[in-house]
């Protein structure tokens, strides 16, 4: 069975903001939900991704989260 090389970025933060970005890893509500779907190339181009996003200013995942 074939492995993908790309893994989740996920850092167990699990907690999105108003516009559906993940404040842990970035990732939207649709794309974490395609995730085991999705080939190398679009994992990798999710990651990319991420590195441009922010999250809402002044929302915050409840508890005591900073990034």
């Amino acid at each position: 069975m074939y492995m993908s090389e790309v893994q989740s970025p996920c850092i167990k933060l699990c907690h999105r903001d108003s516009k559906d970005v993940c404040f842990g890893c970035r990732r939207t509500g649709e794309e974490i939900g395609r995730w085991s779907k999705m080939s190398d190339e679009e994992r990798k181009a999710v990651i990319a991704e991420t590195y441009n996003r922010t999250n809402v200013t002044g929302e915050m995942p409840p508890g005591n989260y900073l990034r």
